[in-house]
């Protein structure tokens, strides 16, 4: 799907990434963990095309590309169809095709009864939900996802976890996700790419055992090297 190849990029005399090397295959889920400040934003960001490394290369065989922030962004005087729809505008779909695209994922989204709302009247995260729904509308090659999940409580985070992966079922892409949550990179991820030093390298890799995913004493284990890794930064 995507590989960086010996990226560089500083801002003015930090060098946050020097010689580094990413790739990721078409439909897999990674990870970017590590502590604040080691880069990971900005790896999202030279994939979106936001940023431009002063060195290096990136190929990428994505041709439509999807982020979805911490905060959902949303228009203020759309409702929540809507904002779901703003992707759809530049696709060259039909009236008739932009409405059952967003039919189809409202149920999906648990926001049936939600679409005519505006983001004043939604919760944080219904808000969210809308904002996943406005990235998949789209149908993304590639999904880059910027700690999504982090201002929401627990069980929110659980649910959020859960349409996500019923998101992917419903359309499989590739997925970038920068988290701080040990517990979420681990329940979420193929691959989780553990980040340390200032410039940014690869610590090591981790591969969630799917079969093991459901095993609180496996994921207390993982979680445990995740942070000691974090700390140790």
């Amino acid at each position: 799907m995507f590989n960086l190849e010996n990226i560089y990029l500083s801002y003015g005399d930090l060098t946050v990434l020097k010689d580094f090397n990413l790739s990721c295959s078409k439909n897999e889920f990674i990870c970017l963990f590590g502590p604040s400040g080691v880069g990971k934003s900005s790896i999202l960001n030279i994939l979106a095309g936001i940023i431009k490394p002063q060195y290096g290369n990136m190929t990428s065989n994505c041709k439509r590309l999807a982020y979805v922030f911490q905060e959902p962004r949303l228009l203020p005087w759309l409702n929540a169809r809507q904002n779901m729809e703003l992707g759809l505008h530049s696709l060259g779909l039909s009236v008739k095709e932009q409405n059952e695209r967003i039919n189809n994922l409202l149920p999906l989204l648990g926001l049936s009864n939600f679409a005519a709302y505006y983001p004043s009247q939604l919760s944080g995260g219904m808000k969210q939900r809308v904002s996943l729904g406005r990235a998949f509308a789209i149908l993304p090659d590639l999904l880059l996802l910027d700690e999504p999940f982090s201002a929401l409580d627990g069980n929110l985070k659980k649910d959020m976890r859960e349409l996500l992966n019923s998101l992917q079922k419903w359309h499989p892409c590739t997925k970038v996700l920068v988290t701080h949550d040990a517990d979420e990179a681990i329940r979420l991820s193929d691959r989780i790419i553990v980040l340390q030093g200032q410039p940014s390298y690869i610590l090591f890799n981790i591969y969630p055992d799917k079969e093991k995913k459901l095993n609180q004493s496996y994921i207390d284990k993982l979680e445990a090297t995740l942070l000691e890794a974090a700390v140790s930064a």
